[in-house]
């Protein structure tokens, strides 16, 4: 096998040359008298709507409706803005309708309402008396089109804007939750305003003593069934989103006492360590000395009364320290890891503590990378929203140098169809695990992704056995038992993912993306996209080799870069040829980074898109991209929908693949052109670029098998590039000797 390569490649930081031309009417979309008048007609109803009531907000929360998935470039820009700024600015909130339209919720004052419907009411006037009472995309095609624009309150650019607004505007109407109806706490969180939780609750005339209720951050709050329908009834304009206040360990079997005898574990010494944050943990098993404890309990925790149940908690830990040990089939190869377990709960826990409790153990130990956390919801997600615990997860992993890797929840009382994954699952900066049995099919307890409709979790599965084929874990009193779950496939993936970043010194970027690619492989999309929800990319090899080495007739090899710019790119990748002057290659690359989030923005929820590109270069200097992705080419127009369908926009992880057939051609050569690689960065709204990481896998495979390792390495070296052959025996030496302790001699 071949080791895995780690080029350190300079990279170009490019400006965005793209020029911005005047709006037009897209294909297929026009702007009629009618719609005008609905719209107008949509807004005077808002307004009366807000005036009937007893507002405890300055301003107006109005959600528009548009025709589909719009990308931030087509969001309304003259319509409902506001002055000294754009209308995104004025955005709070986003969410899809049944059918998967965007619905994007701005917060904007009277003056704009009504500036809007005079803005209306002009362009009304101006298609009547110019375009015959219906505005289509031949109208404005320059400089065939021979419109006078003179004679009305609006000019050219605002009239042309305007009614570019209107043809992607289905209707406007006040915002309201889904459902009204709770019978246990939950996390209510309201739209941002000028307006804080207190003074909204003061305003309601809200008794703190009869309805009591806990403010959670700056714009959620406990509430009980009472008190959700007291806002409910007087503010459902302001009520964002509403999530379970409870994270549990569900229920599973003991299937049995294994007759395995107590492993024998040497004394700890320079192993790394790997967090995990769980229910309590039993200090008399036979490994206790390679776990520190911490008991995160307090007083507001319920115990059982009979003694506090340890099995959860001490089960995960267990497998982290010494899995392979009880489970040979599944030895990974990785060794033994520490263990820094918090014992944060028994079996059940309020989300808004455990929260508060994990961003207190994160901050106050940042040596730890890798963090283990089989807690989850019984509840499914919202198709709409982040929950509040996955946005505090992603939020610590977007500051912090860490990664969180999480079960995907059980579905143990399996009643019908597959139910959707509880929280923290649909954190997305997170590794989120599902569980496979051996023949790597989902298990019965499976749940399914996608998170907000789209994004793609759990990103991969591993075995954590099923009712028939359990697997074996440490209990207190150092029985040896059977059960199942994800959150026992979970700490296998923390296992192999930390002796990636500690062990091998790789970044937690490259990590991922390397546990992606190794679950993905060549034959990731032949399956169906039911399967993929289930199992995500696919499921890791156990072998640790597996995933850090690659075939004799590949060459695998890393690249880690900061996006700064508009484009990051190195187009000069020296690909070896064959005799004949062409590739002889298919390829596939998967990137991942962990980007700024906005739970406020609701389906919008990632700040920050990187876009990938690899491929041979062209004449024209762009990519001969692999993907075949346009979607950030000048000649090329590509709708929201099918930039996220087929490039995964705005997704966290990308993954892009060419497909082995019975007969690959090889590749021709563009003259003496090399292959190429960018990044292209686009944000949600903001133009300050921050730095942020990514890690890149890419794996270039020769159909007729033959080894040209070599020659890429001499050809990389060749142009000066640093290239680091990843030895799993030298890494593990120098690790070894870097964490050795240093005793000096009085």
């Amino acid at each position: 096998m071949n080791n895995l390569l780690q080029i350190k490649l300079p990279f170009n930081n490019e400006r965005n040359k793209q020029m911005v031309g005047p709006r037009n009417l897209r294909a297929n979309r026009s702007t009629s008298i009618d719609k005008i008048e609905l719209l107008i007609s949509n807004i005077r109803n808002v307004i009366k709507y807000y005036n009937s009531v007893e507002r405890v907000v300055d301003n107006y929360l109005i959600d528009i409706h548009y025709d589909d998935i719009i990308a931030k470039t087509n969001r309304v820009s003259e319509l409902f803005k506001q002055k000294g700024k754009t209308p995104n600015d004025s955005v709070v909130g986003a969410r899809f309708s049944k059918d998967d339209k965007h619905i994007i919720t701005y917060y904007v004052d009277f003056q704009t309402l009504q500036s809007t419907v005079d803005k209306l009411e002009c362009a009304k006037l101006f298609i009547a008396d110019r375009l015959n009472g219906n505005a289509v995309p031949s109208n404005f095609n320059e400089p065939k089109a021979d419109i006078k624009y003179g004679g009305f309150s609006c000019g050219k650019t605002q009239l042309r804007d305007i009614v570019v607004d209107c043809s992607v505007i289905e209707s406007i109407s006040i915002p309201g939750p889904d459902f009204y109806d709770i019978e246990k706490d939950t996390i209510v969180t309201f739209y941002h305003t000028e307006k804080k939780i207190d003074e909204i609750m003061n305003l309601l005339k809200v008794d703190p003593f009869l309805y009591e209720y806990t403010r959670v951050g700056d714009d959620s709050v406990i509430a009980n069934p009472e008190l959700f329908s007291i806002l409910i009834e007087n503010i459902p304009y302001l009520v964002s989103m509403v999530s379970t206040d409870i994270s549990m360990i569900e229920p599973s079997d003991i299937k049995g006492i294994n007759d395995f005898e107590i492993p024998f574990i040497p004394d700890p010494s320079s192993e790394p360590t790997i967090g995990v944050i769980d229910t309590l943990f039993d200090e008399n098993v036979y490994f206790s000395k390679w776990v520190n404890y911490i008991d995160e309990t307090d007083v507001y925790d319920i115990i059982n009364p009979s003694g506090p149940d340890k099995t959860h908690g001490t089960s995960v830990t267990s497998i982290i320290v010494d899995g392979p040990s009880f489970n040979p089939l599944l030895d990974d190869g990785c060794g033994h890891f520490k263990v820094r377990h918090f014992g944060v709960c028994e079996n059940r826990i309020s989300t808004s503590r455990l929260m508060r409790k994990i961003r207190k153990i994160i901050e106050g130990n940042q040596d730890i990378h890798v963090w283990n956390l089989s807690l989850g919801s019984v509840d499914e997600i919202s198709r709409n929203f982040i929950s509040f615990d996955s946005a505090i997860l992603d939020d610590l992993q977007n500051k912090y140098n860490v990664v969180f890797v999480i079960s995907g929840t059980n579905d143990v009382f399996r009643d019908g169809d597959i139910k959707r994954i509880g929280s923290p699952a649909d954190s997305l900066n997170a590794v989120v695990v599902n569980s496979v049995k051996r023949n790597n099919t989902p298990v019965s307890y499976s749940r399914k992704g996608p998170v907000l409709s789209f994004f793609r979790k759990p990103d991969i599965s591993y075995y954590g056995g099923d009712i028939d084929e359990p697997i074996n874990v440490c209990l207190p009193n150092n029985r040896i038992c059977e059960l199942y779950g994800t959150s026992y496939a979970a700490p296998w993936i923390s296992r192999k993912l930390c002796f990636l970043i500690d062990v091998l010194g790789l970044s937690r970027e490259v990590a991922k993306a390397l546990l992606i690619d190794s679950a993905a492989g060549w034959t990731y999309g032949s399956s169906s996209n039911d399967l993929k929800d289930v199992i995500g990319y696919g499921v890791v090899p156990i072998d640790i080799n597996s995933i850090i080495k690659s075939e004799r007739s590949e060459i695998k090899f890393t690249l880690y870069g900061t996006s700064i710019s508009y484009k990051t790119s190195n187009y000069a990748i020296p690909v070896p040829k064959d005799s004949d002057g062409k590739f002889p290659y298919i390829a596939r690359a998967t990137l991942c980074y962990f980007p700024k989030c906005d739970r406020s923005q609701g389906v919008d929820y990632t700040s920050r898109e990187l876009s990938l590109k690899f491929g041979r270069m062209k004449p024209t200097g762009t990519i001969d991209d692999i993907n075949e992705n346009v979607q950030d080419e000048d000649t090329s127009y590509i709708d929201e929908r099918k930039s996220r369908r087929d490039f995964r926009k705005w997704e966290n992880t990308k993954f892009i693949s060419k497909k082995i057939k019975k007969k690959n051609t090889a590749l021709k050569a563009y003259d003496d052109l090399q292959w190429g690689f960018s990044v292209i960065s686009k944000e949600r709204v903001s133009k300050n670029r921050e730095e942020l990481n990514f890690g890149v896998v890419i794996t270039l495979k020769e159909i007729n098998d033959a080894n040209r390792i070599d020659d890429f390495i001499k050809a990389c070296q060749l142009k000066g590039y640093i290239v680091n052959e990843l030895d799993i025996e030298n890494k593990i030496e120098l690790y070894n000797t870097v964490q050795e302790e240093i005793v000096f001699e009085d």
